[in-house]
């Protein structure tokens, strides 16, 4: 439960965005201060904020005992096939898929087979748009930026430079001027209407904050399901955010010791559904899952490719 607390301190008034929880069968309380005399306007708006640092989500309790061990069986073992892969074969095979899959979720027209051959075979399919294939020249290059990545921290100026080459080249002529910057006008996802763009930059440092301060504290997957479905609910850039989204779920799962991942186009509409269960209702579990079901689904592929 969060909740306001004020506290009075001469003529001043202290405000505290205050939670209460349960540990070891005794009532305990977390708070963040907000600030002195604050307006309901700006009350309002460090209320959201301090949610995040607060934590809108028992982060430890959403994956039980059985998940936990499933998710490190899974971890181990697609790991050993990968292993069993010369790096160059996985990373091709690798890359391929997730450009495609990634880019034909935001409507991209190439096959699979079609991407492999122009990012490896130099050979550029026929009669397909060339926003297309730019596109998935731009995603490897983009795949590669984040895999040579030293870091272990997210930046605002890291996640642009990211968007940045996701849509290079690509972009509509009205919108070129957003290439590698925040947004700075207001756009709607399908009934999703995301937060208006003169806020985008303090909430998403808040939420890079809140990474770089339990990206080890919680379980990779719990953070790397948060964060995703917080950002692409702030929709912080006007073209690229699915991609983008994609590429830093996998700067942060590699960072903790998993394999890259691709979510499957085929899983498109379920994982729509899930970025909008875990919007509006906080609730991870169904993006959590399609995690899961991609990584299985990864392991029959490399079970199967190492026959």
């Amino acid at each position: 439960m969060v909740f306001v607390e004020k506290r009075k301190r001469g003529k001043d008034t202290l405000y505290y965005l205050a939670k209460a929880f349960r540990q070891k069968g005794k009532v305990k309380k977390k708070r963040v201060f907000l600030g002195t005399n604050l307006s309901k306007e700006q009350l309002s708006t460090l209320v959201d904020d301090a949610k995040k640092t607060l934590g809108e989500i028992n982060f430890n309790s959403v994956l039980g005992l059985n998940e936990l061990a499933e998710f490190e069986q899974i971890k181990l073992s697609l790991a050993e096939k990968i292993g069993a892969f010369d790096k160059e074969s996985f990373y091709e095979h690798f890359v391929s898929e997730f450009t495609y899959d990634s880019n034909a979720i935001e409507g991209s027209t190439l096959t699979l087979n079609d991407t492999t051959n122009l990012l490896f075979r130099g050979i550029t399919p026929k009669n397909k748009p060339m926003k297309n294939l730019i596109e998935a020249k731009n995603h490897k290059e983009a795949y590669d930026f984040v895999c040579a990545l030293k870091q272990q921290n997210l930046s605002t100026q890291l996640i642009c430079d990211i968007q940045r080459i996701v849509v290079k080249n690509a972009l509509p002529e009205e919108l070129v001027s957003q290439e590698g910057i925040l947004r700075t006008v207001n756009v709607q996802v399908a009934q999703h209407i995301a937060p208006q763009f003169i806020v985008v930059p303090r909430k998403l440092n808040v939420l890079i904050k809140w990474f770089n301060l339990n990206k080890k504290k919680y379980h990779p997957i719990v953070v790397a399901a948060y964060f995703h479905s917080e950002f692409e609910s702030l929709h912080p850039f006007a073209d690229g955010n699915g991609r983008t989204g994609r590429l830093l779920i996998n700067f942060m799962l590699t960072r903790q010791g998993y394999p890259p991942i691709t979510i499957f186009l085929k899983h498109r509409y379920d994982y729509y559904d899930a970025l909008q269960k875990a919007r509006e209702d906080k609730n991870l579990k169904p993006l959590i899952n399609i995690l899961k079901k991609c990584y299985k689904e990864m392991e029959k592929v490399y079970s199967a490719e190492e026959k």
